[in-house]
């Protein structure tokens, strides 16, 4: 087996790696920057530049069709390996299969699948789209166990699939000790739907956080937002929250270090919204990374994580966070813990689940994994 240490070998080199998306999402940097360290040439295709992008190799820009064709077709010439489509949406995963094919390379190269977003998860049904992607997919990479157990029976997948979730990088954000006990307030980071936006509510009801915002301030926490999305940041100002409108990632992250506790919440009391019943989050691991316990509520298998490595508090109801006064007493332990599992729970140390769903459908060596790496492994999936 190949060094843990070492790329995965194929024809007597390292992979080369394709990293394509629309947006550049948070996911698809930090995996790029675990496998950067390891010695691999990883390209990107997206349709927008983003934070994180200086980490590819080369990076170039799709904004239709056409441009998506002729841009894969040039990286395929470059000799990559591996394309790795990284929805949402999920149609160009079939345009990749399309290029793939018409260059008669199906048996030289391979399209990773990663459904971090699934349409049949978040909204209750089949998109054609999303049925073709799977078809079209050789490896298929899911961001949590439910997800991956309820889709594999749901699209019927024999193909080779691993579930990954969605760590931070080591040392993405460094903070000092001695200014925990001047940290203030709540904190909130990512997506909201716009207050009034119908058509927002009705697809992707869990990001309706107006009234959880405005709910936690009543309480008399002081609450900050860092709004991923700027109808969010408009039209949240009278919750009583301290917004901030869209940040570039790294000085998010700074941001964070000076905040208290990580909100963890979705609108999701009916328990209706499998979103957030089956997925973890970016969020979570920011949180931890930045050393804010969550404070983790209505999203489950959050919740079952945060409860499972002791990162955080998980209550049944919001009503129960008060003003987080009561969790004064526990603050100190949960700290000491979160020292150490952001130290664990990082890409760099999971990226190898990764590496070897390239091996097996490349049909090359896979890698050997460490004990101490392998415990990690078999405790945050199997314990």
């Amino acid at each position: 087996m190949i060094d843990y240490h070492k790329p995965i070998i194929r024809n007597g080199k390292s992979l080369k790696i394709l990293q394509v998306s629309a947006h550049a999402c948070i996911r698809k940097i930090k995996k790029t920057i675990a496998l950067k360290k390891l010695g691999y040439e990883v390209h990107g295709l997206a349709n927008q530049i983003s934070y994180g992008t200086e980490n590819f190799d080369t990076y170039s820009i799709w904004r239709d069709e056409k441009q998506f064709k002729n841009a894969l077709k040039m990286y395929l010439e470059r000799g990559i390996d591996i394309v790795e489509w990284n929805n949402e949406p999920d149609h160009p995963a079939w345009w990749a299969r399309e290029v793939i094919d018409g260059a008669g390379m199906s048996d030289k190269v391979k399209l990773i699948v990663d459904f971090h977003d699934l349409d049949s998860i978040r909204r209750g049904f089949i998109p054609k789209d999303e049925r073709m992607a799977f078809n079209a997919a050789d490896g298929i990479v899911y961001c949590s166990i439910p997800i991956q157990k309820m889709t594999n029976k749901l699209h019927q997948v024999t193909k080779p699939n691993i579930v990954l979730y969605s760590y931070c990088n080591e040392g993405v954000v460094e903070w000092n000790e001695k200014d925990i006990p001047n940290r203030t307030g709540l904190v909130y980071e990512g997506g909201a739907n716009p207050v009034d936006d119908i058509a927002l509510e009705q697809q992707f009801a869990y990001r309706s956080l107006y009234n959880i915002i405005k709910r936690l301030v009543e309480m008399g926490n002081e609450v900050h937002m860092y709004c991923g999305n700027l109808g969010a940041f408009e039209t949240y100002q009278h919750t009583g929250a301290v917004l901030y409108p869209p940040t570039m990632y790294d000085e998010m992250m700074k941001g964070l270090t000076k905040r208290k506790y990580g909100i963890l919440i979705f609108n999701n009391e009916d328990g209706e919204k499998d979103q957030v019943n089956y997925t973890l989050t970016n969020k979570e691991m920011e949180y931890l990374q930045a050393g804010l316990p969550s404070l983790a509520c209505w999203c489950p298998e959050s919740m079952r994580h945060v409860q499972k490595h002791k990162i955080g508090f998980v209550f049944e109801h919001i009503d129960e966070i008060r003003d987080c006064s009561h969790l004064e007493k526990y603050y100190p332990e949960v700290m000491e813990n979160i020292k150490q599992k952001r130290k664990e729970l990082v890409m760099e140390n999971y990226i190898v689940l990764l590496e070897n769903l390239y091996a097996d459908v490349l049909g090359v060596e896979r890698k050997w994994i460490p004990d101490h790496i392998q415990k990690l492994h078999d405790f945050d999936f199997k314990g």
